[in-house]
């Protein structure tokens, strides 16, 4: 099939004011939240770690150089814990927001509105773990592409955007995601292309607000959740779209692993 991109952001958009999604955005600010604190954790704990390696024996203790760092003002959230701490939370957070990602694909895939797939945790520890392996192979792939040039990087891009859905609707392995999410984009990479675009703009959009508050001196806390709140209605509005413009390029009576009809309207 090939990819209708008006009718992606349109089936998309309808997904939004719906149950299921307001459900899922209270799940995005749980994960938007968890990252940021997670971020600055880490941010400031790598910042205590290079200080302290840096003065030696002369290094002041965490709570006096965290409460002076350069880092303090703009890192409100930030914990005063170890580095070890700062990346098990980081770490912590990726598994949260990759979950929450599972669920909010197998719900968008399908024809969701007031309650989950019934099979939405299904195989749900080894789906998640593909999927976390996915992406950091498909990022490690593009990242390659990137070094020759910007082109092949954004091209890797496009043609894999799929291997995470196809680990996350179809319950592939890694290796098997990354050969039929290939074949799926095959002689549609330039429109989904444009599609990623529109994407990417999405998200520039959802990230002005926080910018704009913070060239106009807002309080970092005021930046902070206007960012998280802004970013969890981009994120879900993005997954809706990706994953409507995913079941466009399956094939004809194609429905998702598990029962056939296992989405209630």
């Amino acid at each position: 099939m090939s990819l209708d991109i008006p009718a992606a952001i349109e089936d998309g958009l309808a997904r939004l004011p719906t149950r299921v999604a307001a459900i899922l955005f209270v799940a995005y600010l749980v994960v938007g939240a968890l990252s940021t604190v997670a971020g600055q954790t880490l941010g400031l704990a790598v910042q205590e770690t290079l200080r302290r390696t840096f003065q030696g024996s002369n290094a002041v203790p965490p709570s006096e150089s965290m409460a002076a760092g350069p880092m303090a003002d703009t890192s409100p959230l930030a914990l005063d814990v170890g580095p070890v701490v700062a990346v098990a939370l980081f770490l912590i957070q990726i598994v949260l927001a990759q979950a929450v990602g599972v669920v909010t694909v197998r719900t968008f895939v399908g024809q969701a509105r007031r309650s989950f797939p019934d099979d939405v945790d299904r195989r749900f520890g080894w789906v998640l773990v593909n999927a976390l392996v996915a992406g950091f192979v498909v990022n490690v792939l593009i990242f390659v592409g990137a070094i020759f040039l910007i082109v092949p990087g954004i091209y890797v891009a496009v043609a894999l955007y799929f291997v995470q859905f196809e680990v996350i609707v179809e319950d592939k392995s890694v290796v098997d995601a990354l050969r039929d999410g290939w074949a799926l984009t095959g002689g549609q990479r330039l429109p989904l292309f444009f599609l990623l675009v529109v994407l990417f703009a999405i998200g520039l959009a959802g990230a002005a607000p926080g910018y704009v508050l913070g060239l106009v001196g807002a309080p970092q806390l005021a930046v902070v959740a206007t960012s998280v709140a802004v970013g969890s209605v981009t994120g879900l509005l993005t997954t809706a779209i990706g994953a409507r413009a995913y079941v466009q390029l399956k094939p004809d009576g194609w429905a998702p692993a598990g029962d056939a009809s296992p989405f209630k309207y």
